[in-house]
């Protein structure tokens, strides 16, 4: 599909990881270059009867940052079967593979379309929705598969050829995705005095009535703000290692008085701050354990690309 040829710029060559994720009408692949930055350039290599379409998810340094105000990630929309020829220092790449089968009607639209996915409006949601996308892959089951393969289908569709039926029907995805990039964006931000629902709405770009509809199923986004808060201080109590002191914990995370904060403690878990610190001390609280449900890693990108038409 790429020409991988290396360039004088290369010079000893650079690191590069691939996942590849089959998922029956789509194909997903994820891609890192953890090295030092350094130019490459590609092509797409004409390969019948690949004409897939695929859109293609960058990211760099200037991406990388934290902060509310950092560089949007933007989407750009390839078909296979066109000539194109690239050059970036990225560091990572996610890519989703789509058979014309799955979106034929709308080919007329994308066949048209330009390439350029803007990094505002549709298109932002559209490169939210990729990440939470990827994000997810790591822990889906063989069952969700062919809802993840709707969803990505109606985003598309909706993002890439709106009109007001088809962002009707992307509408859960819609809403899931920007209620991610805020959960996201509160958990970054735990620690600073400004978060609360008119931040939130100027970094989204939507409405205060909209943020609201968005965190009514989890009793609003203040409640759902102090929970994580909450949340993140129990952690933190409960680590014997971390030697800050209750005043200094409920002051990092924005509570105007340590009474303010015990007394929210006790509410949501039954318990005093002094009491969970007391346990960890003990040995009495057990370690956190995530269980991870990892996907097998397909070695055979060709083959997925493939079988996409059968």
């Amino acid at each position: 599909m790429i020409d991988t040829s290396p360039s004088a710029e290369a010079g000893q060559g650079f690191v590069f990881e691939q996942k590849v994720w089959s998922l029956g009408s789509l194909a997903f692949t994820s891609a890192r270059m953890p090295g030092r930055p350094v130019p490459r350039t590609w092509r797409h290599i004409r390969k019948d009867p690949l004409d897939h379409w695929c859109l293609v998810l960058p990211e760099s340094a200037m991406h990388a940052s934290q902060g509310p105000g950092a560089l949007p990630r933007q989407v750009h929309f390839r078909s296979l079967d066109r000539p194109y020829v690239g050059a970036a220092t990225d560091s990572s790449v996610s890519t989703v593979y789509i058979p014309r089968d799955l979106l034929r009607p709308i080919a007329g639209v994308l066949d048209a379309h330009s390439g350029t996915v803007g990094p505002t409006g549709m298109g932002g949601l559209l490169a939210d929705f990729l990440i939470s996308f990827e994000r997810r892959l790591l822990t889906i089951s063989e069952d969700d598969v062919p809802n993840y393969v709707e969803a990505m289908r109606a985003m598309v569709t909706a993002c890439l050829a709106p009109t007001s039926d088809r962002i009707a029907e992307a509408q859960r995805q819609i809403e899931a995705t920007m209620l991610e990039k805020a959960r996201q964006l509160i958990h970054r931000q735990l620690c600073s005095p400004n978060l609360g629902p008119e931040t939130i709405c100027r970094w989204l770009g939507v409405s205060r009535s909209r943020l609201y509809a968005l965190f009514e199923p989890m009793h609003g986004v203040t409640r759902y703000i102090q929970r994580q808060r909450l949340l993140a201080a129990y952690k933190e109590l409960a680590d014997p290692a971390l030697a800050r002191s209750i005043e200094q914990i409920a002051d990092r995370l924005c509570f105007s008085e340590a009474a303010t904060f015990s007394r929210a403690f006790r509410n949501e878990f039954g318990c005093s701050p002094s009491d969970v610190r007391a346990a960890a001390a003990a040995g009495m609280l057990a370690p956190t354990r995530t269980a991870l449900s990892v996907m097998n890693q397909v070695n055979h990108l060709g083959e997925i690309l493939q079988q996409l038409q059968i």
